[in-house]
């Protein structure tokens, strides 16, 4: 019976009539085999009744080899079925072939790179700009393929399929999701449906092609549940500006001095930047464990799944929110693993604009973290040079540099935030997205360079090293780094790529909160580094649009200013009077915002309470006796001083959180609070 069946799909049209594109990460081909009873019914009614049967071998297949990412999230949520993961319907992509091609590359674990005919008479070309709904508009007949065909589905001659996840033509490069695709023979076909992921109300962990990894929920329930199921396209295209409305809402991060710095608003994209992931994640749990109850959270995990589902059971967070995970095992290529990240970030965007234009919400999505997209990019410039030589790609890309296609690669997920109009579903999609840096090399500070060692550096530098070996200045790695100068070292060079690819990110965002290593050695919890973090959103006189709350508006002014005017003054003239009073300023702030990650997330009260008493400089006498940012006694008090003000100005701190606003009446009754506190503490 296989065998018939298995010539059955060999036979079957590559465009069948369905309604459904494949889910699922398994073997693509077992899918195709299956859904061949459905296609032969019509003729073969003893094979049809089969069925049944062999979708419970497939799924007792599947159940049998859990992925250890699958056993951590079958741990989570005690709301599904203990029994194995139930089977979706076998589905085969739908839709009219528009181009067809070869494959030239192939990479294990269901990444290839397949080269598209030139010659197509009658290709359909694809829109560049599509509805926000992911449906495609009427497709029209012409002599060349046009337009960016990412997240349209592919069929391979073996009856496996993909997904493409990045377009260079004249190559498309797909991801399958199998272990392994079976041949490089034949024609594969591209065709003019996206890949879509179905997202049901109470969806809680799936995979990249939005397959339940815990199966059915208890409240999914026959044709109902169904009814209320939307579809999303996986790599549906950024919004419209006809869609979308001004930014005038924050979105509280429980850290305040991210509130207070660098703020996010409702529909803003935000790079979080680092050398410790695990510092970062624990604020992003700091971030969700404020917001989790109130907005839809996604997080789309594209390493290490492990350690960050891990991370959200610790805390309770797992019921509140929604994972996208890597599947892929430690054996399947690095570039498939890249594509399979690349694919879990998108699939975690539609799932958060399908609740945000379909229901209205709030959403929130984290990616965690964007460094495969890199990876990917990188990997699909070396396969254009091995194909059509080093001529085929431009300098910059060549160079490790942004050209403009890769500009629109990553802008393809960083602009899919949005705070979308009412007649849009008037809900919004914020993104979160966390990127790395490698550290700082550990060369010995007392390591002497010569002028020779720079020779291929740019000119502005070698006039720079010029003027330091005239003046006999030793070229130490110390003096170096003190001058801000790069050292010429493989490390170092690294580093300077992966700085320039994060300053590529920054100018297509709407914003960056920058964890510096340094500072973090210094004790400043969060180490943020003031200058080179900023919300760009609300920034001019002239415009509505504001990302942070009111309530920290009228607290923090000139905040900024203060805390970079004390770093450069510190060490320096501290015998002046203005100086000694700026410096104390900025250690009170200092101190009422220091939080480690993982240590406590604040509600917008408990910031104002924190930020009024720096601000009014009620932590200066506390500054004189030792109370720093980071030490035990300055910790005790902070958290003594919010517990007491919470208790003693109830109506002030309700008022606070219901408008996120501060008037006159509410600042005096916390400023008392405070007050009170303070002078029995002295």
């Amino acid at each position: 019976m296989i065998l018939v069946l298995s010539r059955l799909v060999q036979k079957l049209p590559l465009r069948p009539k369905l309604t459904s594109i494949p889910t699922n990460s398994m073997k693509i081909h077992s899918l195709a085999l299956a859904g061949a009873f459905v296609q032969a019914s019509a003729w073969m009614p003893n094979i049809a009744s089969k069925h049944n049967t062999l979708l419970s071998i497939v799924h007792q297949k599947r159940t049998t080899h859990q992925s250890p990412v699958q056993k951590v999230q079958s741990q989570l949520h005690s709301t599904f079925t203990p029994e194995g993961i139930e089977l979706p319907t076998p589905l085969v992509p739908t839709g009219n072939t528009i181009a067809d091609g070869t494959v030239v590359s192939i990479f294990r674990g269901g990444f290839a790179a397949i080269r598209i005919k030139d010659d197509i008479d009658e290709a359909y070309a694809t829109p560049q700009v599509v509805d926000t709904t992911g449906k495609l508009p009427k497709s029209f007949k012409m002599n060349s393929l046009g337009g960016d065909l990412i997240g349209h589905q592919v069929v391979f001659n073996s009856g496996q399929t993909g997904v493409i996840v990045t377009h260079r033509p004249p190559i498309v490069f797909v991801y399958t999701g199998d272990d392994e695709i079976q041949t490089m023979d034949g024609s594969v076909e591209i065709l003019d449906s996206l890949a879509k992921v179905s997202v049901p109300d109470d969806l809680r962990s799936v995979d990249c092609f939005g397959t339940s990894l815990l199966g059915k929920s208890s409240s999914q329930k026959g044709a109902a549940a169904d009814a209320e199921t939307k579809q999303r396209a996986i790599f549906s295209p950024i919004p419209q500006v006809k869609d979308i409305k001004l930014i005038n809402s924050p979105l509280i991060t429980g850290v305040t001095m991210f509130d207070a710095l660098a703020p996010i608003g409702k529909g803003q994209n935000m790079l979080l930047i680092g050398d410790d992931v695990e510092d970062m994640r624990g604020y992003v749990c700091d971030f969700l464990s404020i917001q989790a109850k109130r907005t839809r959270c996604v997080y789309a995990s594209t390493q290490d799944n492990d350690k960050a589902l891990e991370m959200l059971q610790k805390f309770g967070l797992q019921d509140d929110v929604i994972t996208v995970s890597r599947t892929s095992g430690a054996d399947s290529d690095k570039i498939s693993q890249a594509a399979e990240a690349t694919m879990v970030a998108a699939t975690a965007c539609s799932i958060a604009e399908s609740f945000a234009l379909e229901k209205g919400e709030d959403t929130l999505v984290i990616v965690d973290n964007i460094d495969q997209h890199k990876k990917l990019w990188d990997a699909t410039t070396r396969v254009l040079v091995d194909v059509f030589g080093i001529e085929s790609v431009v300098k910059s890309d060549r160079d490790g540099g942004a050209s403009s296609e890769m500009r629109a690669f990553f802008s393809s997920l960083i602009q899919r935030s949005a705070a979308f109009k009412v007649k849009r579903g008037g809900g919004s999609v914020t993104l979160l997205l966390l990127t790395t840096i490698p550290r700082l090399s550990v060369d010995d500070d007392s390591r002497e360079f010569t002028a020779d060692d720079f020779k291929d550096s740019p000119a502005k530098i070698k006039d720079r090293i010029q003027l330091l070996t005239d003046k006999k200045v030793p070229l130490t790695t110390a003096t170096l780094r003190k001058i801000q100068i790069p050292i010429p070292s493989d490390s170092e060079g690294m580093r300077r790529l992966s700085l320039q690819h994060v300053d590529d990110l920054i100018s297509m965002s709407d914003g960056q909160i920058w964890l510096d290593e340094e500072l973090k050695k210094s004790g400043r919890q969060p180490p943020m580094d003031f200058q080179r973090s900023v919300t760009r959103i609300g920034i001019g006189a002239d415009t509505e649009s504001r990302a942070d709350a009111a309530a920290i508006r009228r607290v923090v002014e000139g905040l900024r200013l203060d805390l970079s005017q004390a770093e450069h003054m510190e060490g320096a003239e501290m015998g002046a009077k203005s100086s000694v009073k700026q410096v104390k300023s900025a250690k009170s702030w200092l101190l009422a915002m220091h939080q480690p990650p993982l240590s406590h997330s604040r509600s917008l009260s408990e910031s104002i309470v924190v930020l009024l008493a720096a601000s009014k400089g009620h932590l200066g006498d506390f500054i004189d006796k030792g109370y720093g940012a980071g030490t035990k006694e300055g910790e005790d008090l902070i958290a003594n001083l919010v517990s007491h003000v919470k208790a003693n100005a109830v109506n002030a701190m309700e008022e606070i959180d219901s408008t996120q606003d501060l008037t006159p009446e509410s600042t005096k009754e916390i400023e008392n609070a405070i007050k009170g506190f303070l002078s029995s503490s002295l």
